[in-house]
């Protein structure tokens, strides 16, 4: 579906003010958001870095640097989700995090 992932994340913002929720869940909702975000950024960043690099001679960034870049985002959001789940299971909002 086309542009899911943007009204998905309208609706995610749209429900994380919804006070009759509960209070984990519109956390972990703006969690979502957040780490949307976080994900975005770093691949603009790599797209950038390669058409940039492309376009200087003698400039020749390997791909293996932008993967390496995009794992380690991963692993550390992957670490975030699971101390996050973790939390909410035990009942505690996940306030450990920084930021």
């Amino acid at each position: 579906i086309p542009f899911s992932g943007f009204a998905a994340f309208f609706a995610l913002n749209f429900l994380s003010g919804n006070p009759s929720l509960n209070r984990l869940v519109r956390f972990n909702m703006q969690q979502a958001i957040f780490l949307d975000i976080a994900l975005f950024f770093p691949s603009l960043l790599i797209g950038l870095g390669t058409l940039i690099g492309g376009n200087i001679p003698g400039l020749n960034v390997p791909a293996a640097a932008g993967e390496l870049f995009s794992d380690v985002i991963f692993g550390t959001l992957l670490l975030t989700l699971g101390y996050c789940v973790v939390s909410s299971l035990f009942g505690k909002e996940p306030s450990s995090i920084p930021l």
